[in-house]
């Protein structure tokens, strides 16, 4: 399993607006319209606590991807 890290899955106009811990798989978001996007989302991920997943998560996440593709 990974260590925990951040890693940003979505940016608009190359301003990062989503991350995930890929530990737990939470999600931190910011408003690229702040200015201050980048620094929001690591300051949500420096105060989150990991939660692993467990079983029945994995497999509603791997269902809910496969939908969305």
């Amino acid at each position: 399993m990974p260590k925990r890290n951040l890693r940003i899955v979505k940016r608009v106009r190359n301003v990062p607006v989503l991350g995930i811990c890929e530990y737990c798989n939470a999600q931190f978001s910011g408003d690229p319209n702040m200015g201050n996007a980048q620094s929001a989302i690591q300051e949500q991920f420096n105060a989150h606590k990991c939660k692993p997943e467990d079983a029945r998560q994995v497999a509603a996440r791997i269902v809910r991807e496969a939908k969305q593709d």
